[in-house]
C-alpha cells in the first residue's frame, strides 16, 4: 500500500514502489525433463550425449551434422534440459548456477586473435563484451539423435554488445570450417511483434532481415534479408506441442499516473503455440527492441532479436543452411505507456518467463533434429 509519507516523496521513489507493489510473486516453478514415452517419441530419437573425450579449451569445433547456436544463460539452461535429456527438474535458482553445466566445455580456439579487442570493448561499451569473462567463445557440448550428430553451442559473441567488429561473424566462420555441418539452426529468447503470438509460443523460419538502430545503422547489410534453402521437417512438432509449458502473462497492475486511463497489461492467454512462418523473417537488431501496439515491427518480420541475420549472413559465406527458432519471451507491450515503463515490462517479463519460454523453443528444435535425423538416415538407405 502507498502510504501518505511514500506519497510525498521524490516522484522516481514514488515510482518504484508503486512498481514494486505492481509486479506478481516471481514464479519458482521448475523446468521438468522432457516425458519422452508420454509424448510417444522413440526410443532412437531421444538425444543422447557424447562425451568430449581428450577435449582442450583450444580444439577445434568437433565434425557435426548440425550445429545449435543459442545465447544467453537461460536459454542456455533450456536447451540443456531438453537437448542433453537431463532427467532433474530445473528450478531457476539453480538455472542461475553452474552444476547443470558440467559437461560443458569452453570453445577457445584462435580467442586469442580477438582478446585486445574484447578488452578495448569492455572499456568503451559498458557492459560489453561478455566472452570475456570465461576467455572463450562460448561453450561445446555433443550429442546425437538417432544418427545425426549435433554440436550444441553457448556463444559468448553478440551482434549488440561486441562493437563495430563484429566478431560473431569470425565465431560462425571457424563453426562452418571446423565442424562442417549442413544446417546450422539459432535458436533463443525474443520480443513478440504479433499479437496473436502469445507468451512462450516459437516460431521456425529460414530467414532474417536486418533493421539496425545503433552501431550498424549504416552498415552494408543492413535492411537487407537473409534466406536459406533449408525447409524445417515438421514431422516431429505435434509431439513438441504436447510438451510445451503453457506459460501464463503477468497481471500488472497500474503502477504510475502516467498510465493511460484505461490501459493496463493483462495476462496472456495460455495459448503457447509452435509455429512454421517461413514466410517471415526474423528481425536482428542491434538495440534492445520490442514489439508494441503502436510501432509497427510486424511490418519487417514475425519476431525481434539480436544476433540470427549475422548467423545467416555468416554461414551464406560457407554455403552452409540455416535456420531460426526463437520463443516469445516478452510479448508486445502497449504503445500507450511511457517509453520508460514500456521497458520495464518487457525487460521484467522476459527475467521472469525466459526460462520457460525457451523450454518450448529448445522442445520445437527437438522437431527439426528428429526431422533431421530421419533425412539422414533415409540418406543412407
Amino acid at each position: 500500500m502507498i502510504t501518505p509519507e511514500l506519497s510525498a516523496a521524490a516522484p522516481d521513489t514514488l515510482l518504484n514502489a508503486q512498481r514494486l507493489a505492481a509486479l506478481p510473486v516471481t514464479s519458482e516453478h521448475a523446468l521438468p525433463p522432457v516425458d519422452w514415452p508420454t509424448l510417444g517419441v522413440a526410443a532412437n530419437r531421444i538425444p543422447t550425449v557424447i562425451p568430449l573425450t581428450d577435449w582442450q579449451a583450444n580444439s577445434p569445433f568437433p565434425v557435426a551434422d548440425v550445429a545449435v547456436i543459442t545465447w544467453t544463460s537461460a536459454e542456455w539452461a533450456a536447451m540443456n534440459q531438453v537437448l542433453t535429456n537431463r532427467r532433474e527438474p530445473l528450478t531457476p535458482e539453480q538455472a542461475k548456477g553452474h552444476d547443470w553445466r558440467q559437461g560443458w566445455e569452453k570453445y577457445q580456439r584462435d580467442y586469442c586473435q580477438i582478446h585486445q579487442y574484447m578488452v578495448d570493448v569492455s572499456k568503451t561499451y559498458q557492459g560489453g563484451a561478455p566472452s570475456l569473462y570465461d576467455q572463450a567463445w562460448g561453450s561445446v557440448r555433443m550429442v546425437t539423435i538417432g544418427e545425426l550428430k549435433v554440436l550444441l553451442v553457448k556463444s559468448g559473441m553478440h551482434l549488440a554488445q561486441d562493437g563495430t567488429d563484429l566478431p560473431l561473424i569470425q565465431l560462425v566462420d571457424q563453426l562452418c570450417r571446423e565442424a562442417r555441418p549442413r544446417l546450422v539452426l539459432s535458436i533463443g529468447t525474443a520480443g513478440g511483434v504479433r499479437e496473436e503470438d502469445a507468451l512462450g509460443s516459437a516460431l521456425i523460419t529460414n530467414q532474417a532481415y536486418f533493421h539496425c538502430l545503433k552501431n550498424f545503422a549504416n552498415a552494408a547489410f543492413n535492411h537487407s534479408t537473409v534466406q536459406s534453402h533449408w525447409q524445417p521437417g515438421e514431422h516431429y512438432l505435434p509431439q513438441a506441442q504436447e510438451g510445451v509449458i503453457q506459460v501464463p502473462g503477468p497481471e500488472i497492475l497500474p503502477v504510475s499516473p502516467q498510465y493511460p486511463a484505461g490501459a493496463h497489461i493483462s495476462p496472456d492467454a495460455p495459448n503457447s503455440r509452435i509455429k512454421v512462418v517461413t514466410g517471415q523473417p526474423i528481425i536482428t537488431t542491434d538495440t534492445f527492441l520490442f514489439g508494441t501496439t503502436t510501432n509497427g515491427l510486424q511490418e519487417y518480420g514475425c519476431i525481434v532479436e539480436m544476433d540470427d541475420a549475422v548467423v545467416g549472413m555468416a554461414c551464406e559465406k560457407h554455403r552452409v543452411a540455416y535456420g531460426f527458432v526463437r520463443n516469445v519471451s516478452d510479448p508486445v507491450i502497449n504503445g500507450q505507456l511511457p517509453d520508460s515503463l514500456q521497458d520495464s515490462w518487457a525487460g521484467y517479463i522476459y527475467q521472469e518467463q525466459g526460462l520457460y519460454t525457451s523450454y518450448n523453443g529448445a522442445l520445437a528444435t527437438w522437431a527439426l533434429l528428429a526431422a533431421e535425423a530421419d533425412r539422414l538416415e533415409a540418406h543412407h538407405d
